[in-house]
């Protein structure tokens, strides 16, 4: 029935235009329309009913873009992430145990025990290092990050791979919340600019060799020290983090050759 009217009301509106561009009187013509057009337009007006199931739609079809852009951000996120040659398994960061004022020092991931996850496995973003799962339940696990409290990590860094140990602050040297810290490094043998990756572990547990770390931002040289302390800003935004892998493969499979 409306798209019958529909097409009338179009003529009938044209019909008004062109006679009020022609300069012909119009109040016999606009009472006409009102007279026929008033029970139409409430014929083909929406009725509350209808006005809430158009809302309805428009709130069910915004949630279904946000869910596709959100799945479209997860798989470009998979996609970016590496573990090299070490098997391992993607998940999602769901909850933060403890957050520092950098971000959070723990988070959950919704995989654990029955994807193979298991203590002491490194955990990777797209852009680098998020720490190390220490604690594991059936469907979940609990992850420290970089930079935490009693998190050290052996670490590379620049060209030459000078070797140091990161941690999450140093009472020695000025930095922000947000900034690490590596210590123990040879002498004047790092500078700013220098990439940061991670040193290994026997059995790449927790930490394979080679994962980003970040980079240095600048280095301190106190004096009578031996050692220089270089401040890395992370390669994660530990903030902001939602796709991971969990290395699941496993360690050293065959002894050392005497």
């Amino acid at each position: 029935m409306r798209r019958r009217v529909l097409p009338a009301l179009l003529v009938l509106t044209v019909l008004v235009l062109l006679a009020d561009l022609a300069g012909a009187p119009l109040g016999p013509v606009r009472g006409v329309g009102d007279a026929v057009l008033g029970p139409v337009e409430r014929l083909v007006a929406p009725v509350p009913d209808e006005i809430d199931r158009v809302r309805a739609d428009n709130v069910r079809l915004t949630e279904e873009v946000r869910r596709l852009r959100d799945r479209e951000r997860t798989s470009d996120q998979v996609a970016e992430l590496d573990t090299g040659e070490l098997p391992s398994v993607t998940a999602r960061v769901v909850a933060l145990d403890r957050a520092g004022t950098s971000g959070p020092e723990r988070i959950t991931l919704d995989v654990g025990r029955r994807d193979g996850v298991r203590t002491d496995s490194a955990v990777v973003a797209p852009d680098g290092l998020v720490g190390r799962v220490v604690s594991v339940g059936e469907w979940s696990a609990d992850v420290s990050v970089i930079g935490s409290p009693g998190s050290g990590v052996g670490v590379r860094t620049g060209a030459k791979g000078v070797i140091g140990t990161l941690s999450g602050s140093d009472p020695t040297t000025a930095h922000r919340a947000d900034e690490l810290v590596i210590t123990q490094l040879t002498r004047d043998r790092v500078r700013a600019g220098d990439a940061v990756t991670t040193l290994g572990s026997p059995g790449s547990r927790p930490y394979p060799p080679g994962i980003a770390v970040g980079e240095v931002t600048r280095v301190e040289r106190a004096p009578g020290r031996l050692t220089d302390t270089a401040v890395v800003r992370p390669a994660v935004d530990l903030a902001t983090i939602d796709v991971v892998a969990v290395v699941t493969g496993p360690g050293r499979t065959s002894g050392r050759t005497p």
